[in-house]
């Protein structure tokens, strides 16, 4: 086995765009899913943390966070994995390495939504070792795998 054939997860950059697009809309459909455009932002412009996790050249999953000033929380904005890589490990890898990500920012809390209805994330998020804080009804504007209301879970680093 190649070097190169070994999954690695590095920070985003500009020329991962179209890549993490299309496995955007391969998670997520119109109207929720993010456009190109917020994708970029929150990449390249944000206060974030982007990273990709990849194996042989291909984009296989991507996450997000959203870091605030002067808070100790670090917020993941959003973490797709291509369902053609599922079942891989690959969205608990981007989560804990995001995490890592967090503790070097001096971070002390990871926060996240997750739909009602995505069932497989919340017992991602679990395993991690996420707890769930609070259910919020009407989070998304657009309806989310059957629901518009959210579970946020929190998880101390």
């Amino acid at each position: 086995m190649e070097t190169r054939d070994l999954p690695i997860i590095r920070p985003a950059s500009g020329n991962d765009i179209d890549a993490i697009f299309e496995i955007e809309q391969k998670c997520f459909l119109e109207p929720i899913a993010y456009s190109k455009r917020q994708l970029a932002y929150l990449i390249l412009h944000a206060k974030s943390g982007s990273f990709v996790e990849c194996c042989g050249g291909v984009i296989r999953g991507f996450v997000v966070v959203i870091y605030h000033q002067r808070s100790l929380i670090g917020h993941i904005e959003t973490i797709d994995v291509d369902p053609t890589f599922a079942k891989l490990g690959i969205g608990l890898r981007l989560l804990l390495f995001a995490e890592e990500d967090m503790r070097k920012r001096g971070k002390r809390w990871s926060q996240l939504e997750v739909s009602e209805g995505n069932g497989v994330a919340f017992k991602l998020y679990k395993k991690a070792g996420y707890a769930l804080k609070e259910r919020v009804k009407g989070y998304y504007k657009y309806e989310h795998q059957g629901t518009h209301d959210a579970l946020r879970m929190v998880k101390v680093l």
